[in-house]
C-alpha cells in the first residue's frame, strides 16, 4: 500500500536554552513537535505521564496533549525543536510513544542533526527535504527498533525491564541492585542471576552496566557534554571510576574514544552478549 502520511514543517529546528529551574508551560499542544536535548536535562510532564529527557533522548509531543517542561534545577539546559504539522496518521497505530532511545534508534540521531544542517538553508529545496526527513522521521519513531532475532526474553526479565524503565524514567539512569530487581521479578536473587547467565552469560548488575556504558559510549560520540556529565548522566558514582569501566569494556578511555577515528560501536558490548533486545525494552 502507498504511503500518503505527509509531514509539513512550520519553520526550521531551532536551539533553545533554559537557566537552571526554568519552567516552561503547562501548554496546549496544537501541532506535532520533535524535542531533543543537547545538555541538561528535563522532567517532561505529557497529561498524566511524566519522562525525564536526557542527551540521548527524542520526544515526540502532539496535538491536543497538555505539556510541561521542567528543566534541570542545577545546570543550564539547551535542547533543539522542530513544530510541523501530519496528514495521514490513520496509517500508523493508535498509541504512539512519547519518548524514544536514540541509542537503540541511531538513524533518528543523525535525522537529527541533519535537521540543524537545514536550519542553515532558507531554500525551497532545503524545506522540501526537512518535510520529507520529518515524515520518515515520524515513522520510525512509532515504529521503534527492527528486531533482530533474538531470543525471546522470558516473561521475568520482560516484567523486570519494566520496573527499571520507570525506575530510570523517573529518577535517571542508575544501577540498581540485584535485590531490587529479584523482587521486582518475583523471584530470588540466586534465580535471577541463573536466567541472565544462561539467557546473557553475565549476571543482571553486568547487563546492565553494559547497557548504561552503551549509551555512555554514544553521547561521548554524539555530544559535547564533559566526560565528568556523562559519568552522571549514565548512573556512575565518579568519572575515575566511569573510566576504569569504560576502558574495561571498550579498550580505551573516554577521551580516547570520542577523538578516535574508527571506535568500538557503541552497541558492539551488547550485540556480543545478546543484551540489544533488553536494552531496547529500557527505551
Amino acid at each position: 500500500m502507498e504511503m500518503t502520511m505527509a509531514a509539513a514543517a512550520m519553520g526550521p529546528a531551532l536551539l533553545a536554552d533554559y537557566p537552571p529551574a526554568a519552567i516552561f508551560g503547562p501548554r496546549l499542544m496544537h501541532d506535532y513537535e520533535f524535542v531533543w536535548l543537547l545538555r541538561g536535562s528535563a522532567l517532561w510532564s505529557i497529561d498524566d505521564d511524566q519522562h525525564l529527557l536526557r542527551p540521548g533522548t527524542l520526544a515526540l509531543g502532539r496535538p491536543g496533549v497538555v505539556d510541561c517542561y521542567r528543566w534541570d534545577s542545577e545546570q543550564p539546559s539547551t535542547h533543539a525543536y522542530v513544530h510541523f504539522g501530519l496528514t495521514g496518521v490513520d496509517q500508523l497505530p493508535d498509541r504512539w510513544p512519547a519518548v524514544r532511545s536514540l541509542v537503540t534508534l541511531p538513524v533518528l540521531d543523525g535525522m537529527c542533526r541533519y535537521l540543524l544542517q537545514l536550519a542553515g538553508d532558507p531554500s525551497p529545496e532545503s524545506a522540501a527535504r526537512r518535510d520529507q526527513l520529518l515524515g520518515l522521521m515520524v515513522e520510525i519513531f512509532v515504529a521503534g527498533p527492527v528486531p533482530r532475532g533474538e531470543a525471546v526474553l522470558p516473561q521475568v526479565m520482560i516484567t523486570i525491564a519494566g520496573r527499571v524503565r520507570s525506575d530510570w524514567d523517573r529518577y535517571g539512569i542508575r544501577q540498581l541492585g540485584v535485590d531490587v530487581l529479584a523482587a521486582a521479578g518475583g523471584v530470588s536473587a540466586g534465580h535471577l542471576h541463573r536466567l541472565f547467565r544462561d539467557q546473557f552469560g553475565v549476571g543482571p548488575g553486568r547487563a546492565l552496566e553494559l547497557i548504561r556504558l552503551a549509551r555512555a559510549a554514544t553521547t561521548l560520540r554524539r555530544s559535547s557534554a564533559s566526560i565528568a556529565e556523562v559519568s552522571a548522566l549514565t548512573g556512575f558514582a565518579n568519572p575515575y571510576h566511569f573510566s576504569r569501566r569504560f576502558s574495561a569494556v571498550y579498550g580505551e578511555p573516554p577521551g580516547r574514544y570520542r577523538q578516535a577515528e574508527d571506535p568500538i560501536d557503541p552497541l558492539a558490548p551488547l550485540q556480543d552478549t545478546g543484551l540489544l533486545q533488553l536494552s531496547y525494552l529500557l527505551g
